[in-house]
């Protein structure tokens, strides 16, 4: 596996879907917790986060692979219903909006 520098990625990971993260959301939905993301986070971080997601997709070979090792101890798309592709590719749609949200105003 590529050593990367994901920490924007690294810390979305950790905070919202880690161990602790029904203290973000109760819920076992994703959509909350990344707009929770979105809520608590400074736009900066946002690019960071899109950053990092194009990053992971361009540089990796098995994204899904990649991901289960990289992620394995924090989180697991098969529980919550998604694979890992697609957990990114909505994420980064979400904040990807957020931002165009934020330029419009």
């Amino acid at each position: 596996m590529k050593k990367m520098n994901l920490n924007e990625l690294d810390c979305f990971i950790t905070v919202y879907f880690g161990q602790d993260y029904d203290l973000i959301d109760d819920s076992d939905e994703i959509e909350p917790k990344i707009d929770a993301f979105i809520a608590d986070s400074h736009f900066a971080m946002r690019y960071g986060l899109i950053a990092d997601i194009d990053l992971f997709l361009e540089e990796v070979d098995d994204p899904e692979e990649t991901f289960r090792k990289r992620y394995d101890l924090e989180f697991d798309p098969d529980l919550w219903g998604t694979d890992a592709l697609s957990f990114l590719q909505r994420v980064r749609e979400k904040v990807s909006s957020s931002l165009k949200e934020y330029e419009s105003d």
